[in-house]
């Protein structure tokens, strides 16, 4: 699913990062996804049965409040609970909710990319 997600952000002229490679050996996972993170306009994150990236918010989120977070979540899935600590921050947006890959991306502009865009220009504003 993250690959055609980052198959029409490239599309739309957006330079997308996935993180699924093995992170270099001289910095941590955390510190290599934080490195990503400064660099991206926004981020998006899906939810959908993640451990890892859950841990990986915690370290950007209240950090970072230049980069809109856009989390994604299957709606037969439950928002986790560590959600609850993000949800105080404006720049972690309203979780989208999905039920398939094709709806996903049929939405994707308007529920994902044009809301995280919006969230860059009025953080970038003041």
């Amino acid at each position: 699913m993250l690959d055609r997600i980052r198959d029409v952000l490239r599309e739309r002229d957006y330079l997308p990062v996935l993180f699924d490679f093995d992170r270099p050996a001289s910095r941590s996972a955390m510190e290599t996804v934080s490195t990503l993170a400064h660099m991206a306009r926004f981020v998006i994150a899906d939810l959908t049965d993640a451990r890892s990236v859950l841990q990986e918010l915690q370290g950007i989120v209240p950090n970072l409040p230049s980069v809109p977070i856009q989390p994604l979540l299957h709606v037969s899935d439950y928002e986790p609970g560590m959600v609850d600590f993000f949800k105080p921050y404006p720049w972690f947006l309203e979780a989208r909710h999905y039920e398939d890959l094709e709806s996903l991306l049929g939405s994707l502009e308007a529920s994902v990319i044009t809301p995280a865009e919006e969230k860059a220009r009025q953080l970038t504003v003041g």
